[in-house]
């Protein structure tokens, strides 16, 4: 008889991926082999408003709540950013300790952040309209870490973080109209 719990762990999926994971750096060893696009599409084209994202062959549904006119039919858009934010940097752990061969049981990334719609209402407020004082809380159970090489870790993943990069350095931004 099998241990399906052991079967199914965040250790044997990290096994598995560090495996993946170094089987792909061997086939793609250039950065250009690296190089791609990605996108994501959003509309917005019947009586509800509600924002249909895809990105490849999943979609989503963007909505607000009543005060803004929406049905909550699924989060609204700095929702969505904290909810980016959270997977990139919890996939970000489970790469690196992929490629280390560092068992982790389980990793959880709480972020939040401060929000103001005011100015959507025309209220005049001295709040900046985006998210704001974005925090990031991290549980990390990875029990072959002490304390300090846990703290490392986690520092090491939030600067290798794709997404976390992207909000904290200057990136280029260009909108086109049709």
């Amino acid at each position: 008889m099998t241990d399906l719990t052991a079967e199914r762990s965040l250790a044997t999926h990290l096994v598995q991926k560090g495996h993946a994971m170094r089987a792909a750096a061997v086939a793609r060893p250039t950065q250009e082999d690296w190089d791609e696009v990605i996108e994501a599409r959003c509309v917005a084209d019947d009586n509800t408003g509600v924002r249909k994202l895809s990105i490849r062959e999943f979609a989503f549904l963007g909505d607000g709540g009543a005060d803004i006119g929406g049905w909550n039919l699924g989060p609204s858009s700095p929702e969505y950013l904290l909810g980016v934010i959270s997977t990139c940097l919890t996939h970000t752990f489970l790469c690196l300790a992929a490629v280390r061969d560092l068992p982790l049981n389980r990793v959880e990334v709480r972020v939040q952040a401060n929000n103001n719609d005011a100015g959507f209402f025309g209220v005049t407020s001295d709040r900046p309209p985006q998210p704001h004082d974005i925090r990031i809380h991290v549980e990390l159970d990875a029990p072959t870490l002490s304390a300090e090489e846990k703290a490392a870790f986690i520092a090491e993943a939030e600067a290798k973080c794709p997404v976390v990069k992207a909000l904290r350095e200057p990136q280029s931004l260009t909108l086109t109209s049709a």
